[in-house]
């Protein structure tokens, strides 16, 4: 009666046990030290003198990992090797099923102990079992104050085992996160690095090449032969290309911040307007304007709100046909300024739009298709300043794009 009495005070106190040493194994990050913590639970719940926990490596040719719990480290050390995995402890792996033995030394596997490694005769052993199959084996000898260890001990083991498991996977996944992490940062490292390179020997290259062009054209194209137009455009877009390229880098490292401050809405649309006025002469293109008298004043960036104007008046511009005009549309609330850009060009199908803002791709005629930005990088930086940039079109009836940003951003 004093026997059953003392059984559900054992149970409440293995239980407590468990708990607490739950607790432990989650507190830990580690992996070494999430499995030494499993051996220690193991061998203080179950009650054993000596609890070890081997674990595979990836590959599975060899333990990656082995922590002892019971044997202090000069024991460890006069030991020698780490277990190969032979024997009975391989059988946890080839044949992965708990084993309880009254007597190691008599099961038919037993490999044998090695030199001034401590006698052992009861054993329990489970294996440490992962999504892909078996990992590893926890395994406890020498049962404290019994001959042999029960089936209750057996599933205090199986559960362990289990927390071990998780740990190591997730101790793998964390490192192979931590791999591909290294791997994309060194690719966006190379990638900037790349941008950098392009962006300085290009503009070096360019930069009297567009400044003969620029001067030749602000004297007005009057006489000008059409060679002269086509070097300053080429050139304009192929130092437009490069600001894109840059700003996109550092906007998808996050490096690229507006810098806010009081400014005239209407101000900034028209420094648009006249940055590309000559390319819209060029092409016999009218730049028509439609917002009311008076400032609109606002708290934005200038600068990002005239390059995602000038971009998007630029495409507005190459897709018009001679002789038509391009129409900016200005109006404000409390709240928010919005900008309309319209053009009367070929417009846009539905295919066509589902792309348009796609980086490296040109929603436009075939003989126009090629590597696009503008459109791209306005969107990001619309959003950026905390609004969007939408598309309106239909094939044949021209297309208008929508930019909406806050009229005050904090």
């Amino acid at each position: 009666m004093a026997e059953e009495r003392r059984r559900p005070e054992q149970l409440q106190h293995r239980l407590e046990q468990l708990i607490r040493a739950g607790i432990r194994i989650n507190a830990e990050r580690e992996l070494r030290h999430v499995l030494q913590e499993v051996a220690d639970a193991a061998r203080e719940v179950i009650g054993a003198r000596y609890t070890a926990l081997g674990v595979l490596n990836p590959e599975g040719t060899g333990l990656g990992t082995f922590v002892a719990s019971g044997l202090t480290p000069e024991e460890q050390a006069r030991i020698g090797a780490l277990p190969q995995g032979r024997g009975v402890l391989g059988l946890l792996i080839t044949d992965p099923k708990p084993l309880r033995l009254p007597d190691v030394t008599k099961h038919p596997k037993f490999y044998g102990f090695p030199a001034n490694h401590p006698r052992m005769r009861s054993f329990l052993g489970v294996p440490v079992v992962g999504r892909r199959g078996p990992i590893g084996n926890l395994y406890l000898t020498e049962k404290l104050g019994a001959a042999e260890f029960t089936a209750e001990d057996q599933a205090i083991a199986v559960m362990l085992a289990a927390q071990a498991a998780g740990a190591v996977e997730n101790a793998r996944l964390n490192e192979e996160a931590q791999r591909l992490l290294g791997e994309v940062r060194a690719m966006q490292k190379s990638r900037d690095r790349f941008y950098a390179m392009i962006n300085h020997e290009l503009r070096n290259a360019l930069t009297a090449v567009y400044g003969w062009a620029d001067l030749l054209i602000r004297r007005g194209t009057q006489g000008l032969p059409r060679a002269a137009v086509e070097v300053y455009e080429s050139a304009e877009r192929t130092l437009t290309l490069l600001n894109d390229l840059l700003d996109l880098s550092r906007l998808d490292a996050s490096r690229l911040q507006p810098i806010v401050r009081e400014t005239d809405a209407c101000h900034i649309v028209s420094e648009a307007i006249q940055a590309v006025q000559p390319a819209a002469q060029a092409r016999s293109v009218r730049l028509e304007t439609r917002w009311g008298d008076g400032a609109i004043a606002c708290r934005t960036d200038p600068v990002r709100v005239r390059q995602i104007i000038i971009n998007l008046l630029t495409n507005a511009v190459r897709h018009s046909p001679e002789g038509e005009a391009v129409t900016i549309e200005l109006r404000d609330t409390e709240a928010r300024v919005r900008i309309d850009v319209v053009d009367r060009g070929e417009g846009l199908t539905a295919e066509q739009q589902a792309v348009v803002f796609d980086a490296f791709m040109r929603a436009g005629p075939e003989n126009e298709r090629g590597t696009g930005l503008g459109l791209t990088l306005s969107r990001q930086l619309a959003r950026l300043l905390g609004g969007d940039l939408r598309l309106e079109s239909q094939a044949g009836a021209g297309a208008r794009f929508i930019l909406e940003i806050p009229r005050f951003l904090s």
